[in-house]
């Protein structure tokens, strides 16, 4: 067996194990992630046959991993262990000084192998069910974004983040432009949300404001708005936020799933202030 880079040819193997986990990642996803880091990103193969596959995207001093899933018929045989290995062999190598993923409590003890520690963050997955009438009745504050904003909205994700990820926040407004929108205050952005439409609804994120919860809600609004129907909405927000839950309870429903536990491996560069980021950009994206 051996690991080799994974190609938009696999796309299909991939999402196949991750609709058997459960996990709501579609095939747009994988797709924007191989389009930003074309080489991070590995299939573990023998004789043709796949056994699984992990993900990563890597912003100048950052890497995130995304995805390690395994064949069922592979487990046991140490495949997810092989991968993690390959590309933390190819992430070290390449000067990149932090790496960081989303685990559940079953993958943690994997990480913890490989020198990952909990960061003390936890992120969770919100599905929010919008009726049309609820979103007839939307009232809101906003403006769109447009390309002369994206530096500024760069510039404060880097503050969070730690690492320029701009080209990440360009490629999420120029999918969607009409779902993205600004607060401002005294002539400065205080906020932004990027919204996008997928194969099975809507996502947010990233979702920032630092200007209260009438902003953050206002930026909410404005997004679910600009959707063309009612329907399921995901975002991933910090479970110490809890003006998450506040702004979101207007609406017919919403389900929370099970955290994820923030792991780290070398430098801690992400805030451990998080009470202005109400919803990232994916697990897969951080």
């Amino acid at each position: 067996m051996s690991a080799r880079t994974m190609k938009q040819k696999d796309i299909s193997f991939a999402i196949d194990l991750i609709r058997n986990e459960g996990w709501g990642h579609t095939r747009v996803d994988l797709e924007r992630m191989l389009s930003l880091s074309p080489k991070g990103s590995y299939v573990w193969e023998t004789a043709g046959e796949r056994h699984g596959f992990v993900t990563s995207i890597r912003y100048e001093n950052t890497a995130m991993i995304g995805h390690l899933l395994v064949t069922s018929e592979s487990r046991g045989r140490n495949v997810g262990k092989s991968l993690l290995s390959t590309l933390l062999d190819d992430i070290d190598s390449s000067g990149v000084q932090s790496t960081m993923l989303y685990a559940t409590n079953e993958g943690s003890g994997l990480y913890r192998q490989f020198g990952f520690e909990e960061s003390g963050l936890e992120l969770s997955a919100i599905g929010i069910l919008v009726k049309e009438g609820d979103r007839s009745e939307i009232e809101t504050a906003c403006t769109g974004i447009n390309e002369e904003d994206l530096a500024d909205i760069a510039s404060n994700d880097r503050k969070i983040f730690g690492d320029d990820r701009s080209e990440l926040m360009t490629r999420l407004f120029r999918e969607f432009p009409e779902h993205s929108f600004k607060a401002e205050n005294a002539g400065h952005i205080s906020g932004y949300i990027l919204g996008r439409r997928t194969p099975i609804g809507f996502d947010i994120g990233p979702w920032f404001c630092s200007s209260g919860r009438k902003d953050s809600a206002n930026l909410l609004n404005s997004a679910i708005r600009s959707f063309p129907c009612g329907g399921r909405i995901d975002l991933s927000s910090f479970a110490s936020n809890s003006d998450v839950p506040r702004i979101i309870a207007r609406y017919h429903r919403y389900r929370r799933t099970e955290s994820v536990k923030l792991m780290i491996r070398g430098e801690r560069r992400y805030a451990t202030d998080v009470n202005h980021v109400l919803g990232v950009a994916g697990f897969e994206l951080g």
